[in-house]
């Protein structure tokens, strides 16, 4: 298949015969090609044919793909789809054009190819086509009945053996027919090359990257004036899916508030997020600090430490972070907790995550006037982020509408402005989004999202190295993050020691030093940050909802270049959920 993938925007009767072609065994050693532009046509300006299919031993066939109803009406072909389209040009003529179109060019660059049958079809993905005219020969229309019942691979060779056998019975027989009028494997590569060779034109330094990173702040900044609620509405809810930039909005509220003279409390969950939003928030601390107002920025937990000021026992598990320290940190307030203050403004990223009625408790102290009637901005994503609570963030969400009688603002995010559009794209129909992204500001776009399929732990070690080298050509290495959908320990990463293939890695939560390396993490740890180029590996296992929300936080970090490397046991759900979530955008498109 060139290119392997297909847009999730083709339409679906083509993405279904690029599926039917790619998985038939009988297609093994054919090349097909699709969405192929013509740009030298015989009959317009430029057309372009749905499917061009390269059988060796007998030809090359050009499939026009309809996947909806057709009415003929006064000379004009109707097709109905959603926004009906009129055409004086059928189907059968399009592929047919294409066909001449195609054999013209490739013949005129070599001519062996001037015997080889270059032929036309329409295949009709949604309805059984009975009609019979002299535009057409009845083996080159192929209905739905047909296709469900056959593999696609026999449909494809008796409309070139009919081909075959209509030349050969001619009279005169074309002066042009003969023995050599059947396509060899040699001339298959030689077509390949003609039409759609690989190349590379590697873009020299980072001004690309960088160009790309100034775009990703200015889009954050068109959204900046959802901030403005904040100063008539006391308390707003932010929700949007990834990449809508809630977190540069959550520094954004906690900057404002510190220049309206209002102490200010910015907290997460994830530790690595806590530590770069400090990293972040530093101008914002020493703009507090000049003016002498307090300022907190990091993890909830952090925070709640320093409320209790009880040690972190030696390995500290699940039960002391979620209902021991916040416990804990809600005694020491309510005893006076060694003077501690609340605060005027409570900022929270990532708000999905902390919303335990344990912590909120913990918040509704540490703000002013407590949650039902202080001043607080929460940012978060409650469709598929929620990977703390198995992928279900409703409960946290009625705990908050309980504690405070819903008495709140909310705002929907969901302008895109972290991702390219291709991965936008992807992420919409993996993750069944729906509502989608309204828009995707990303002015480039990524020419990697691609899944990479492996056998075996030893398989994916050698997919993961040649990944690694490819990305290495586009990107500086520590602008590559390779993610797991397990833990950091157990990560094809982790496995392959501390390089792979010349490429050095190390864990993310390393010190970084000067050497140039790949870092690796967790979807876990690494959520709430992003990198211009993801990998992200592990994908053993697609179908409960813990899983699909792993995937879906894991893909949405990266920018700008996106590669899974998948179990070869979950390729057809993969599909099967591309497809799933191609339907439910065009369900609410069509709403």
């Amino acid at each position: 298949m060139i290119p392997p993938l297909i847009s999730g925007k083709a339409p679906e009767g083509e993405q279904f015969l690029f599926r039917r072609l790619r998985d038939d065994p009988a297609t093994r050693e054919w090349v097909v090609f699709h969405s192929f532009d013509i740009r030298r046509h015989v009959a317009r300006t430029e057309g372009e044919a749905d499917l061009v299919v390269a059988v060796p031993g007998l030809g090359v066939l050009c499939i026009e793909v309809k996947g909806c109803g057709v009415t003929r009406q006064d000379g004009l072909w109707i097709y109905n789809y959603d926004t009906p389209k009129k055409s004086p040009v059928g189907p059968f003529r399009q592929a047919n054009d294409a066909a001449h179109s195609l054999r013209q060019y490739v013949a005129g660059r070599d001519a062996s190819f001037l015997p080889i049958i270059f032929y036309s079809a329409t295949f009709f993905t949604e309805i059984d086509f009975n009609e019979r005219s002299m535009e057409w020969e009845p083996w080159q229309n192929v209905g739905k009945t047909q296709l469900l019942r056959n593999p696609v691979s026999k449909l494809v060779l008796e409309v070139l053996e009919a081909a075959h056998s209509k030349l050969r019975t001619m009279r005169p027989v074309p002066s042009w027919y003969g023995e050599r009028s059947r396509l060899t494997s040699k001339q298959v590569n030689l077509l390949v090359a003609m039409l759609r060779h690989d190349f590379e034109y590697t873009v020299v330094g980072g001004m690309a990257l960088e160009l790309a990173e100034q775009s990703i702040r200015s889009f954050t900044e068109e959204q900046f004036h959802a901030i403005d609620l904040i100063e008539e509405n006391p308390r707003v809810l932010f929700k949007g899916p990834a990449g809508t930039g809630k977190t540069l909005l959550a520094l954004e509220a906690a900057r404002r508030s510190i220049r309206g003279g209002r102490s200010v409390a910015l907290v997460c969950f994830n530790s690595m997020l806590g530590a770069w939003l400090k990293r972040e928030a530093e101008e914002i601390a020493n703009e507090a600090r000049d003016s002498g107002i307090r300022f907190f920025v990091g993890t909830a937990a952090s925070l709640m430490l320093g409320i209790s000021r009880i040690p972190v026992p030696d390995g500290a598990g699940s039960a002391f972070w979620t209902d021991e320290l916040p416990i804990s940190a809600a005694e020491a307030m309510l005893a006076g907790g060694a003077g501690f203050a609340s605060y005027d403004m409570l900022v929270i990223d990532e708000a999905q995550d902390l919303l335990s009625d344990s912590v909120l408790d913990v918040l509704e102290l540490a703000t002013v006037a407590g949650l039902a009637a202080g001043h607080w901005a929460l940012f978060g994503d409650f469709e598929r982020q929620a990977i703390y609570s198995k992928g279900d963030a409703r409960p946290g969400l009625e705990r908050l509408k309980s504690r405070t009688n819903s008495a709140y603002t909310n705002y929907p995010l969901r302008i895109n402005c972290r991702n390219s559009r291709s991965i936008a794209d992807i992420v919409t129909l993996a993750s069944g989004l729906a509502p989608g992204y309204s828009r995707v500001l990303a002015e480039r776009d990524a020419v990697d999202v691609e899944p990479v399929f492996y056998k075996s732990p030893q398989r994916q070690l050698g997919g993961l190295g040649s990944v690694l080298q490819r990305l290495a050509q586009r990107f500086p290495l520590d602008q590559i993050v390779v993610l797991s959908m397990r833990s950091d320990a157990a990560s094809c990463a982790a496995a392959a020691g501390d390089s792979i293939q010349g490429i050095r890695l190390t864990p993310f939560r390393a010190e970084k030093d000067n050497q140039q390396c790949v870092r690796y993490a967790s979807v876990h740890s690494f959520k709430g940050l992003e990198s211009a180029a993801i990998v992200l590996t592990d994908i053993e296992d697609i179908d409960d909802e813990l899983a699909k929300s792993l995937l879906y936080v894991g893909m949405t970090r990266a920018r700008l270049a996106l590669v899974l490397l998948m179990a070869d046991r979950v390729r057809k759900r993969y599909d099967a959920l591309l497809m799933e979530g191609y339907k439910a955008t065009r369900k609410e498109s069509r709403t």
